[in-house]
């Protein structure tokens, strides 16, 4: 076999694209593994983040890290998430299921549902955005609500933001 032969093989064996089953699946799956420890220590997102990196993305595992390690910083104070980033809750319900995704581009947008042992939900509490790499689906950003900026991503770069100004010396 001819190396240019050997590339075609190559090139077009490549990794199968993430499909909307597969988004769905994994959010589900993760959710499923999630609510159970955080309804039970109260404080399971980075738990999450340490056993579950791979479902990660990154850049969001550095923000989480560097978000946690500024809140044991300053016990006393407020200065990081205040409330659970994968729920958006500070009180659980008992289950969190996917209630529809929308394909945009080259991700996922994976609506999550709140159900069980909390007022009635008509809304999606979450929005997971699933991007694939390597054929793996991987959690990019958890969206509050369609109002720009009201996401995981945009929280973790305002706080972050907000604590390196005020470390700042004052003139």
């Amino acid at each position: 076999m001819t190396v240019a032969a050997l590339s075609l093989i190559a090139c077009s064996s490549s990794t199968p694209a993430l499909s909307a089953d597969s988004a769905r699946q994994a959010v589900d799956e993760f959710y499923g593994w999630y609510v159970p420890i955080q309804k039970q220590t109260g404080n399971a997102n980075m738990r999450a983040v340490h056993d579950r990196a791979a479902l990660f993305s990154p850049e969001l595992v550095a923000a989480l890290r560097a978000d946690s390690v500024a809140s044991a910083a300053s016990p006393g104070e407020v200065v990081g998430l205040d409330g659970d980033p994968f729920l958006n809750a500070q009180d659980a319900c008992d289950r969190y299921s996917s209630a529809g995704v929308a394909e945009l581009g080259n991700r996922f947008l994976v609506q999550v549902l709140g159900s069980g042992g909390c007022p009635e939900h008509t809304t999606a509490d979450v929005t997971v955005e699933v991007t694939p790499a390597n054929g793996n689906p991987v959690f990019t950003n958890f969206i509050y609500s369609p109002r720009d900026r009201d996401n995981l991503v945009s929280l973790l770069t305002y706080l972050d933001s907000t604590r390196r100004a005020k470390s700042k010396p004052q003139k």
